[in-house]
């Protein structure tokens, strides 16, 4: 798809123009816009991936399987950048590394290339974090959204000798909330992981502070040489006596503040209430640090097997094997019986609450146990409390649905001894993990948009926390002023913690929120639930956010996708809104096709676009009152120019137009590029150029006239060549072949409205002419001006057009319409006395200064008006301007009685059709 380029310059704004400041797409411009930025890089791949579903023809079950495979592409997407991520970050490392001393050696430029492009540690956070969302919804979206209704597996009667792993197939299969638990789980392990240090690096403090050199087995080598010398020294034999008062007295630790252990059995420390050598302390605690991380990164079995033994402590994996709910899809089967797994338990909760010398040891214990208030002292991130959440949820399930599925007198004995209930204790059954589980989580990671997101999708409240999302964008953007793309829809003033939302400025956090959402919204669309509008409104911030910023970042050819996914009038209202800069012809046209190729009727957006412009920005009541436009020098009238008109009476010519106007004619531009819209561009057209008129916009009206012509029209829309525009012989041959002009399907086309758009697009083309000669008449009359050999002649094209131009404002013009209009006659007396008026100033001036033939045309134009058929001299009698007409006409008879002959240079005039009409020079001449 085309990548269209911005040009701009200005500050954001998310209301009307979207952006304050001058822009201009269509032509590339690399030192204003970065093309490859990260941001517009992701947006477009994205963008892609969406379009691949956005015109699906599919069954349900089809779609329901596009849109899923769409959570997989983007959690590919994330986790393809996540790695070229860590392959940076690894050239910079190992770069870093091999620094030389000399710093114009090859390994000093390696280290400058890598950190050119080196990525900071939060960015590089943020994409982890990103890649952990996405991988937590591509588990669970399936799992909530299935592609058919499930029958509940049959439970089978209790076997004698069923294994665990039997009945953790079936307890999976047969409770949606462990299946989620479960995949959370996962992904919190892939994530500590991936994210998380090596455990060998972890570790090595302790180890160095054990004073042990590279030694990590072989247990507690201080404490036994300290019992080893204990024994010699005093010439004991056989085990240490804990209880002897020789023992007691001279067995202590390095510091003598502590009584030492007599034994070396792993449990010996608690139960001595004895202390290690503080060296041996550092090793145990590295061990129990190791053996939480194996844990909670969900190692296998086998790892840990063999991490244990490489350091002589095997029997530390023997007491995490019975239920490690490894990863690793391998791992899932044990063999432990049930009964047993059952007082495992309860003996590791035992242990992490009442036994252990290290807070590591206990959190080991807490995760084998399902414990968390034995764990919650390590955790360190808002990702360790969930896991310790989840964990603890999912072992008590599985250990209540073992008690429900074997026999009563078997287990009578096991029950009776003490377990944490994380299920009961959580209070909600039919959440994964509630709401207000994650509620009491107020650190400040907890409080981070992303987090608040993850813990929407995991306690399933994405459509609040979307709806949250939309009021704290609406609150944002209508800080300022009234923001009609992001309405604030919070009426009530309900309280929102901002900080737990995504801001307009998060151009990343509003793409992964924006695609959740509809992804979210097309899968319960599917199932055919009833929605909430007033909730849809307020959700459908995010997405009016993420499009301005789409178009912020040059991505203009995908706002058509994204629109797409509005509801109702707000998806042309957005789209218009944003595509408002767009000049390019070839851009608009290549962003209807894929309007078209999304299923949106274009025909009615290009429609919407002026419509919702007239309505949301009604025309100032302090318009242009009545009798005040003026082209015309209050002075008095002479021979050679008569009665002047006012130099540059239109003003200066602004460098921009008014927003709402120049969106006005861009809504016409558009309407071009559809086929058919006959009546509709010229009735649209006439209410543009009515609404620019009776505000004296002339200026606008002008533009109009220029960017979108009645004969442009006719060449679109009617396939009509015209050659001359400014001819208007043209018209009259259309008028006169009327019955030939027909639409697409062979209908005859009506001829009114463009009439009386043609009629409204002459009067500004009139006035424009006139100011020219009024300049020109100027410049005239300065004694320094030096007038080239160009000037009579270009004089006398203005004189021409302004009598093409004048020719409809003479013959009823805006008399007819399909409708009665009082806005024609209004337009007749503002605007038809003056012009007249100053027509015939042009005549006299240039029958002065080109030809007497324009004279004679002044005289014709007294004859005309004066004709009992004319419309014009109402007009005149009614402004109470008629004594004005006649005398400027006494003024033009004058100037033909005293003129002798033509300036050959200026042209010609109408002396052939004078005479046809019965005038002649000779008659005005004065005998000398």
């Amino acid at each position: 798809m085309q990548r269209v380029s911005v040009t701009a310059t200005g500050s954001f704004n998310v209301d009307e123009e979207m952006y304050d400041g001058d822009e201009y797409y269509g032509s590339e411009d690399e030192d204003v816009v970065e093309e490859d930025s990260e941001f517009s890089h992701d947006a477009a791949d994205f963008a892609k991936q969406l379009d691949k579903i956005a015109s699906s023809e599919e069954t349900r079950a089809g779609k329901r399987n596009e849109i899923i495979g769409l959570v997989e592409a983007y959690y590919e997407l994330a986790f393809r950048k996540l790695s070229a991520a860590h392959e940076l970050q690894q050239r910079s490392r190992q770069a870093r590394q091999h620094r030389s001393e000399d710093e114009y050696s090859q390994e000093s430029m390696d280290v400058d290339e890598a950190e050119e492009g080196t990525i900071s540690d939060e960015q590089f956070a943020a994409i982890e974090r990103e890649v952990q969302t996405w991988d937590f919804l591509r588990r669970l979206l399936p799992l909530r959204y299935p592609e058919r209704k499930k029958a509940q597996p049959k439970r089978r009667e209790p076997a004698k000798f069923q294994t665990g792993a039997e009945l953790w197939e079936e307890f999976l299969e047969s409770d949606a909330a462990a299946q989620e638990r479960k995949e959370i789980l996962e992904v919190l392990q892939w994530t500590a992981d991936e994210s998380g240090s090596d455990i060998d690096d972890m570790v090595r403090d302790l180890q160095q502070n054990a004073e042990r050199g590279d030694i990590i087995a072989y247990g507690w080598l201080h404490t036994r040489s300290a019992i080893k010398m204990q024994k010699n020294v005093h010439r004991w034999t056989g085990p240490l006596d804990a209880n002897s008062a020789d023992v007691k007295a001279a067995h202590r630790d390095s510091t003598g503040a502590n009584p030492l252990v007599t034994q070396l059995d792993p449990d010996v420390v608690t139960r001595q209430g004895r202390k290690l050598q503080p060296q041996d302390e550092y090793f145990e605690r590295a061990i129990w640090l190791g053996c939480y991380e194996l844990l909670r990164r969900g190692r296998s079995i086998t790892e840990i097997r063999d991490w244990c033994v490489e350091r002589t402590e095997v029997w530390r994996a023997m007491s995490m094997s019975a239920m490690p709910l490894s990863k690793h899809p391998d791992e899932k089967r044990f063999s432990t019986n049930p009964l047993s797994m059952l007082l495992w338990r309860r003996t590791c909760y035992a242990l992490a609450r009442q036994g252990g010398s290290d807070d590591y040891e206990r959190a080991v214990y807490g995760i084998l146990s399902g414990d968390v208030k034995s764990v919650v002292p390590v955790c360190s991130s808002w990702d360790d409390h969930l896991f310790a959440q989840c964990n603890a949820l999912l072992r008590s399930q599985f250990d209540a649905y073992i008690l429900r599925r074997s026999p009563r007198d078997a287990t009578q004995s096991v029950t009776q001894l003490p377990v944490y209930d994380a299920v009961q204790s959580h209070g909600d059954d039919a959440a994964t993990v509630s709401e207000s589980w994650f509620s009491a989580l107020d650190d400040a990671e907890a409080r981070t948009p992303i987090k608040s997101l993850q813990a929407a999708i995991i306690s399933n409240t994405i459509d609040q926390y979307l709806y949250n999302e939309g009021l704290v964008l609406g609150q944002q953007a209508n800080q300022k002023e009234p923001s009609r793309l992001i309405p604030d829809f919070n009426k009530t003033k309900s309280k929102v913690d901002d900080e737990k939302y995504f801001s307009l400025s998060d151009q990343n956090g509003l793409r992964i929120l924006v695609h959740i959402y509809l992804l979210i919204s097309s899968l319960e669309e599917l199932e055919g639930g009833e929605v909430d509008l007033e909730l849809r409104k307020a959700q459908e911030n995010a997405l009016a956010a993420y499009i301005s910023t789409l178009r912020l970042n040059s991505l203009v050819d995908f706002l058509p996708l994204y629109c797409s996914k509005l509801q109702g009038d707000r998806a042309f209202y957005t789209l218009s809104r944003n595509v408002s800069m767009v000049v390019d012809q070839d851009t608009r046209s290549m962003l209807l096709r894929y309007m078209e190729k999304l299923g949106m009727n274009i025909k009615e957006f290009v429609v919407f676009q002026p419509q919702s412009l007239l309505k949301e920005f009604p025309e100032n009541s302090d318009g242009l009152a009545h009798g005040t436009f003026k082209m015309l020098m209050d002075e008095p009238p002479s021979v050679r120019f008569g009665r002047r008109i006012i130099p540059d009476f239109l003003g200066e010519t602004p460098d921009d137009l008014d927003p709402v106007e120049e969106q006005l004619i861009q809504s016409l531009e558009w309407m071009l590029l559809v086929d058919g819209l006959w009546d509709e561009i010229f009735r649209v057209g006439v209410a543009v150029y009515k609404r620019f008129l009776r505000s004296g916009n002339i200026h606008a009206a002008k533009t109009l006239s220029e960017r979108v012509s009645c004969a442009k029209i006719f060449t679109e829309k009617a396939r009509i060549p015209i050659q001359d525009e400014y001819n208007l012989a043209w018209w009259d041959e259309v008028a006169n072949n009327e019955d030939d002009l027909v639409d697409e399907n062979n209908n005859p086309r009506q001829l009114t409205t463009a009439r009386n758009y043609l009629d409204l697009e002459s009067l500004v083309r009139a006035l424009d002419a006139m100011e020219t000669v009024g300049a020109t008449a100027d410049l005239h009359l300065d004694p320094t001006f030096q007038k080239t050999a160009d000037f009579f002649p270009t004089l006398g094209g203005h004189v021409k057009y302004v009598q093409s131009f004048m020719a409809p404002l003479l013959n009823k013009w805006l008399l007819e319409s399909v409708e009665e209009d009082p806005d024609f006659e209004l337009l007749r007396d503002m605007y038809l006395p003056e012009i007249i008026i100053g027509y015939v100033s042009v005549l006299h001036y240039a029958g002065t200064s080109l030809s007497r033939d324009y004279l004679l045309e002044a005289m014709e134009l007294a004859a005309h008006i004066a004709d009992k058929e004319s419309d014009v001299a109402a007009v005149l009698m009614k402004s109470g301007r008629m004594r004005e007409v006649v005398e400027a006409f006494a003024n033009a008879s004058k100037a033909l009685a005293v003129s002798s002959e033509d300036k050959r240079k200026g042209g010609t005039g109408s002396s052939k059709k004078m005479r046809e009409l019965g005038w002649s020079r000779e008659v005005w001449s004065v005998g000398r």
